[in-house]
């Protein structure tokens, strides 16, 4: 029996819930919230649409643990606009003490549980007080996610950013010290690690992590959206999507320049989806933005959507272990542009579905939006071929890779 912990269920974190529920082999489930589709809190305003994705269908109520004293409040906070109490490491609602309370439930829990489970699952920053407390005990495999690769690996790029992009200050992200210590310790306590990409195991081995304890499981994508891929119309706006927050970890200075490059020479008719971390704070950016389309959230059937109009999404990442949109993307036939240190590069073939380009390269991203938006048989090879290679990674296999990660031959 498996016990699993993660702040707020996302889509990896539900699929090897289901695959374990299915076999019977789930013990617990740790999250903030996790709520009937029922609930009243769904139906809440300001916080219901949020609650109803914290909903978990098919899983019995016995198995679900939720520890809400700081997530609550961090949502409630975020939808008021008052940002200072939740600013990363300091606010008294911040994402760190909302990890550290539900870890340390978790580790309460496995204390005090009278029937204990044979192995934990965790992930990267959130789970230190409950590996300690299984380790002590004996007897319990940890099993760790490291959904963003080395920490270490993300502040060292991030540092570089601070000296070489100054006026991008506002939206470099805040990694304290105490977040790096947490996952290294973390590394250190478990037994078997996964992760979602070549570049994040490569990242962990740069950090003297050991390969064989590396397992590499792709995250899923949804099945090829219903779309017929009609020839490009030759002349017609490149439609460009970026998706994701709008953070410099994820290169959006990088993305700005090279829209800026490309569309002296192409009409772009461009669609940017993602929050602002710097809540308004960074002026380059504010002013990036009022040149294009910008909704700072979307429902994910709206992000589907968006994908389904596009030609073609940009991700140039300066450190994500995978990038799940990247798979939406070709399931919906947009050709993808995307870093070398974007962890979902393993998904592109450059010059059939899309390209893969060098870090920190404006240039090299101007320049294939160039050619696409002046090539629509290219554009139109490139969008087909997107539906084509979609089919290779699921939810379900990705929840199989972990099981037989950690479950051996069982």
């Amino acid at each position: 029996m498996i016990l699993v912990s993660h702040p707020v269920g996302n889509q990896n974190v539900r699929a090897l819930l289901r695959a374990l529920n299915q076999r019977q082999l789930l013990h617990s489930f740790h999250t903030s919230v996790a709520l009937h589709p029922d609930s009243l809190l769904c139906r809440l305003p300001l916080i219901g649409k949020e609650c109803q994705r914290r909903t978990f269908d098919g899983i019995d109520g016995a198995l679900l643990h939720s520890y809400p004293r700081f997530d609550v409040p961090r949502v409630l906070s975020d939808k008021l606009k008052l940002y200072r109490l939740t600013r990363r490491n300091t606010g008294l609602f911040c994402p760190e003490k909302v990890y550290s309370h539900i870890d340390e439930a978790s580790a309460r829990f496995l204390h005090k549980a009278k029937r204990k489970p044979s192995q934990v699952y965790g992930y990267d920053g959130k789970c230190k007080g409950l590996f300690v407390a299984a380790k002590a005990m004996g007897g319990i495999t940890l099993n760790y996610e490291a959904a963003f690769g080395s920490i270490s690996y993300a502040c060292m790029m991030l540092d570089y950013e601070k000296e070489a992009n100054p006026a991008w200050r506002a939206s470099i992200p805040n990694i304290s010290a105490a977040t790096v210590r947490k996952q290294t310790a973390e590394l250190a306590l478990a037994d078997k690690i996964i992760v979602a990409s070549s570049f994040a195991k490569r990242t962990l081995g740069d950090y003297g992590i050991a390969s064989d304890k590396v397992a590499v499981t792709p995250y899923g994508a949804p099945a090829p959206a219903v779309r017929q891929v009609v020839e490009v119309r030759a002349g017609a706006s490149l439609k460009v999507v970026y998706v994701g927050a709008l953070t410099q970890q994820k290169g959006i200075s990088y993305l700005f320049e090279a829209l800026n490059i490309a569309s002296s020479a192409v009409d772009l008719d461009v669609t940017i989806i993602g929050a602002d971390y710097a809540n308004g704070r960074n002026q380059v950016l504010n002013a990036e933005l009022k040149k294009y389309r910008w909704l700072s959230s979307a429902a994910h059937s709206q992000v589907i959507r968006h994908l389904l109009e596009a030609d073609v999404l940009v991700l140039p990442s300066l450190a994500e272990a995978f990038g799940l949109v990247v798979g939406e993307a070709l399931s919906t036939g947009t050709a993808v542009i995307v870093s070398q240190n974007c962890g979902a590069a393993d998904l592109v073939v450059n010059d059939f579905n899309g390209y893969v380009v060098p870090i920190r390269s404006a240039e090299a991203i101007a320049a294939h939006l160039i050619d696409l938006g002046t090539d629509s048989d290219k554009l139109s090879a490139l969008k087909n071929n997107a539906l084509l290679s979609a089919n290779g990674t699921t939810w379900d296999a990705y929840a199989k890779g972990v099981l037989d990660a950690i479950l051996g031959d069982r």
